[in-house]
């Protein structure tokens, strides 16, 4: 029979050993139920962080493509403004070559406008001096022309009525004549008849006489000699009557011919007066024709000077309009510049934007890799006693290393939320 000490030694060491297997049983169990609850605790931070990394690249992806949206965008308008400044420096050089062209042409027309304006000066103030010369002239003429037209008026009344009274008397006297011829042609019948019937009367009385003659001879011989001498004296003073009737219209005759030889001659005489007049009244009439034909072109050169004018304010007016559209385009230039300045800014910040947001992922990525390396390296390094002391002395080391990485990515993961929520509320 052993001892008794000893079996209560043996007793004590193997209820020793059964405590202290149990400990380590219980501590064994708890290590490895802190180990199985780390690695849930670590595997849904892994998840976590993946998640965030997949959202991050998510976010990446999108600003990405925004960056290469805002590129194209950028190109398209780098081309555009390209194209624009071309077309507007083109457009701006057309407009300034036109509008030089323009002025030149201004002033040109300005100087032939000045000159043509001198010119048109000097001629109308030379016209206006020789028209009122001519018209002080003509005037002067005309007056004098009106006294000897009135006189000729009246001279013409007069001749006129000289003519009236001449072609009266000349039918008058060409009547009287023609009564005249008529008379003396019935008085020569007349007389020849006269002379005929007195011859044969004479004759006839000679006879008688020469019978009673010869009867009275026997009677009585004077009283037949008076009766004939007093027959013969009756009828020489017939005979002296008719002469002097002759006479009488010949001297009327002779009378009525010298008043036309006077009329004639007061016709040779008027006549180079009213021809000379005639001439002077056309040649005035000439002249007043030269004066309203020099009018009328002073009035088509004025014509043409205000059509000069008015072309001149054309020309004025289409510069200031010029003029006005190249400020237009100059400030459509100024625009497209802001607006170009603005876009390269925009783009300046949106790279900027995207270098941040590279950096960013770059942290991230290393902050997911670190972690992940941490973890790797927390699984691997399993410590060989299981004891709880050990178990929780390596989590604790876990998670300082992962407090550590995470304290490193706070700056970057903080911004990065934070732009995160303003992209969702934005």
């Amino acid at each position: 029979m052993p001892p008794k000490g000893k079996v209560n030694k043996d007793l004590t060491e193997k209820t020793g050993k059964t405590k202290s297997e149990r400990v380590n049983s219980r501590e064994r169990n708890a290590g490895d139920s802190l180990a199985e609850f780390s690695r849930e605790y670590y595997n849904m931070q892994i998840r976590d962080l993946e998640h965030q990394l997949g959202k991050y690249k998510q976010k990446y992806d999108e600003l990405e493509v925004q960056q290469k949206d805002f590129s194209n965008q950028y190109s398209t308008l780098e081309r555009e403004k390209k194209d624009i400044v071309l077309y507007l420096k083109k457009t701006l050089t057309q407009r300034e070559d036109d509008l030089s062209d323009l002025s030149e042409q201004l002033l040109r027309l300005q100087q032939a406008k000045e000159a043509e304006k001198e010119s048109f000066e000097k001629q109308l103030a030379q016209l206006r001096q020789d028209f009122q010369e001519n018209k002080d002239q003509l005037t002067s003429e005309n007056m004098v022309l009106v006294g000897k037209l009135a006189s000729l008026e009246e001279f013409r009344v007069q001749k006129d009525e000289l003519m009236e009274r001449l072609v009266a008397q000349e039918e008058q006297l060409e009547k009287q004549r023609k009564e005249h011829q008529l008379v003396i042609q019935n008085l020569e019948r007349k007389n020849v008849l006269d002379n005929d019937k007195l011859k044969k009367e004479m004759q006839q009385h000679i006879v008688t006489m020469a019978a009673e003659l010869r009867l009275v001879t026997e009677r009585k011989m004077p009283d037949t000699t008076m009766r004939a001498i007093r027959e013969n004296l009756s009828v020489t003073t017939q005979l002296c009557k008719l002469s002097e009737k002759t006479q009488e219209l010949i001297e009327e005759n002779k009378v009525l011919r010298e008043r036309e030889e006077q009329l004639k001659r007061e016709m040779a005489v008027l006549k180079p007066l009213l021809k000379d007049n005639t001439k002077r009244n056309l040649s005035n009439h000439k002249v007043l024709h030269q004066l309203t034909m020099q009018c009328n072109e002073q009035c088509i050169k004025l014509k043409e000077y205000e059509n000069s004018q008015t072309q001149f304010s054309r020309l004025q007016e289409d510069h200031n309009m010029l003029q006005q559209d190249v400020k237009g385009l100059r400030q459509e230039i100024a625009l497209l510049r802001e607006e170009l300045e603005q876009n390269n800014t925009e783009a300046e910040k949106l790279t900027k934007d995207l270098e941040r947001e590279k950096d960013r992922r770059g942290k991230l990525e290393k902050v997911q890799q670190e972690v992940a390396k941490a973890m790797k390296q927390a699984l691997k390094e399993v410590p060989k006693e299981n004891t709880a002391t050990t178990i929780l002395s390596h989590r604790n080391q876990l998670m300082w290393n992962l407090l550590i990485v995470l304290d490193n990515a706070k700056p970057c993961l903080t911004e990065f939320i934070k732009e995160t929520q303003e992209y969702k509320t934005g």
